[in-house]
């Protein structure tokens, strides 16, 4: 069976609801759109799928509206809503993910002089270009979707256990969780066993909530190669500071000295960091391939720490958890998970080797690069040269309109892609007030094609 419409957004977490959101108040009321991917999640994603009310946004309500120009969007639905919450508040990621299935609900109720949205149950496998341009994509229930014009928006998957397989007991496989979203593992963790958790990012805290709940009372190790944790924000934020860096200006080790010394001079350092959001992406376009490899090297890690904070209340909790002791963590490698009487033991290597033993080990470490081969469609794409890696290996290129680059480095003109598979043209791209400006000015491109 054929299916045709005028655009399809293959993914159906946040950036793919955010452009169909924009593209209906943009398009003629003849036109179609096709939100495809897997009813369970849409709207939702891995990050508001889940159900835990310990689970917050780690962005205030003021500035997680769905739409660029209604900021207050979001707000204005808690109140209507029946929530109590206001704009500085952080709100449960559930909540959020109820708000976006509603105003895709809404959305598609409302279709009066509106371009028709159509949800599409279904995973797009692979994609081929017609010979008028348009694309076919084969989806995994048998049916064909012939498209116009098309957006990738499939986001991230859980990241690799950062453990060489050969390095893993196969015996201990089934102490081992490999994606923590797909389970209720924490149900068969024993409350007395240690847990190892590899990783130490908003991933790992996330975990520690959830065992915290049901009253574990072992120990929880986190283990990362810097061990580092998310910064906190604080209750009431601080007014952004001007930048002090710009675009081509300088190297990024000078970059780096500008902001630390502004943000030493400052009551909270955090305004320095907020201030440069509006020149982040401008910041990264500036810089040169070797630039950009250093930053990466070097700098990425305290940049995501800072720039990716805990909510206040998540954090006062983990760091009651490190003073009492039940959070440890601990900064290197694990080398090998391996077998022993009672458990598991994590061999971590670095400056203080340690070899940590455990009920189970999960994996925390935070969401992939969204590479060529970590997709079956983004391969598929590659192999007909309808997309390519980004030469530093982080998503693939696109344009500085999100407009998709074939193997041939030019723009195929009817395939963009929006969010992290964009990374290594935009750098920051994996947040809400971030993704749905690049959904808007998407939607106007292709808008203007259609027209």
């Amino acid at each position: 069976m054929q299916l045709n419409t005028n655009i399809a957004i293959i993914g159906s977490g946040f950036s793919a609801v955010a452009l169909g959101l924009n593209l209906i108040e943009m398009l003629p009321p003849t036109a179609n759109v096709s939100l495809v991917g897997r009813a369970v999640r849409q709207g939702r994603g891995i990050a508001y799928s889940t159900a835990a009310d310990c689970h917050l946004l780690n962005v205030p309500a003021g500035r997680m509206s769905l739409f660029a120009d209604r900021p207050n969007h979001f707000v204005r639905w808690l109140t209507e809503s029946g929530f109590c919450w206001t704009s500085d508040d952080f709100v449960p990621r559930k909540i959020y993910g109820r708000y976006v299935s509603d105003c895709l609900e809404a959305a598609r109720r409302r279709t009066a002089n509106r371009a028709a949205l159509s949800l599409i149950d279904a995973e797009a496998l692979s994609a081929e270009a017609a010979a008028d341009g348009s694309l076919v994509f084969r989806l995994n229930d048998g049916r064909i979707l012939s498209a116009h014009s098309a957006a990738l928006c499939t986001g991230a998957g859980t990241n690799r256990l950062p453990v060489p397989a050969e390095a893993v007991s196969p015996d201990v496989l089934p102490l081992v969780v490999n994606d923590p979203w797909k389970s209720a593992w924490w149900e068969r963790m024993p409350d007395k066993a240690d847990v190892v958790f590899i990783g130490t990012g908003l991933t790992m805290v996330d975990q520690c909530l959830l065992l915290t709940r049901r009253g574990f009372k072992g120990t929880m190790h986190a283990v990362s190669r810097r061990g580092l944790l998310p910064q906190a924000h604080l209750s009431r934020r601080s007014d952004p500071a001007d930048p002090v860096v710009g675009a081509g200006e300088s190297q990024v080790s000078d970059m780096l000295r500008r902001l630390r010394a502004q943000a030493a001079g400052m009551p909270d350092w955090r305004a320095a960091m907020d201030g440069l959001r509006p020149v982040t992406q401008a910041l990264w376009k500036g810089m040169d391939g070797d630039q950009r490899g250093r930053f990466l090297r070097h700098a990425a890690a305290f940049w995501n720490i800072h720039r990716h904070r805990m909510a206040p209340e998540v954090a006062r909790e983990i760091d009651a958890l490190r003073q009492s002791g039940q959070l440890v963590i601990h900064r290197g490698r694990p080398s090998a998970i391996r077998g022993d009487k009672t458990g598991v033991i994590v061999d971590v290597v670095g400056v203080n080797p340690v070899a940590l033993p455990a009920g189970m080990v999960v994996n925390c470490a935070g969401l992939e690069r969204c590479v060529v081969g970590t997709s079956p469609l983004l391969a598929d794409l590659a192999r007909n040269g309808l997309v390519q890696p980004d030469p530093l290996g982080l998503g693939i290129a696109v344009d500085d309109d999100s407009t998709v680059i074939t193997d041939r480095e030019v723009a195929h003109g009817r395939l963009y892609a929006i969010g992290p598979l964009t990374v290594g043209r935009h750098w920051e791209i994996s947040a809400v007030p971030d993704i749905r400006v690049q959904a808007r000015s998407v939607a106007e491109c292709i808008s203007a094609q259609v027209r």
